[in-house]
């Protein structure tokens, strides 16, 4: 990537009118150069990196991640705001919960960057808050939980009290595949056992 392309890409960052000005005053031959360092210094400042998107993780034993195409997809919002409400009645400061839209261009494409490419609705969950090991449940298997009244929630709780109680993250992926779990959720396992073929990722190595 030539000076000049590399000038275009950073370009997307508008520098202060005092910095323009500055500028102004340089000589031409030496202002792209000049330019370049400044735009590098403020897409640094202006990066986000992923475990600065939690505002306090200090007493959370459970991390989830919900990634969402935005406000105005309703079935979405329902499942938005199923987790909020249970983060906030029910796991309150043991559970960290981020809701990020599409339009959130800089959160988003830090979780993504994390996690990948994604469908939405997709909530990820992990016991760190780095999520260096994290589970991904895709959209099929969150509306069909939603679907089915009080469901979801739990789904949610069951998980939380798993890692609360000082469950592995591997003892969640492996219960996932079990009958024992979705009883205990009053959900036919044979019912969703399709599903949770399809719509659950992890991202180690992992056979049920």
């Amino acid at each position: 990537m030539t000076g000049r392309d590399k000038s275009l890409a950073l370009g997307v960052l508008k520098l202060p009118l005092t910095l323009e000005a500055y500028l102004s005053t340089v000589e031409l031959h030496q202002r792209q150069s000049v330019e370049e360092l400044f735009q590098a210094a403020f897409a640094e400042a202006q990066a986000v990196q992923f475990q600065d998107l939690w505002e306090r993780r200090d007493f959370a034993a459970t991390f989830w991640v919900l990634l969402i195409s935005g406000i105005n997809q309703t079935e979405e919002m329902d499942i938005a705001i199923a987790l909020l409400t249970w983060k906030h009645f029910f796991a309150k400061d043991s559970a960290m919960l981020l809701c990020i839209q599409s339009s959130e261009r800089r959160e988003f494409k830090c979780a993504t960057a994390k996690f990948g490419a994604v469908n939405c609705p997709s909530l990820f969950l992990s016991d760190s808050p780095e999520m260096e090991e994290f589970i991904e449940i895709k959209p099929d298997l969150l509306f069909a939980l939603q679907n089915s009244k009080g469901a979801l929630q739990r789904f949610l709780t069951r998980i939380h009290q798993m890692l609360e109680n000082g469950g592995e993250l591997d003892s969640v992926r492996a219960s996932l595949w079990s009958e024992q779990f979705w009883a205990g959720i009053k959900v036919v396992y044979s019912e969703v056992k399709s599903i949770v073929g399809t719509s659950v990722r992890a991202n180690a190595d992992f056979k049920p």
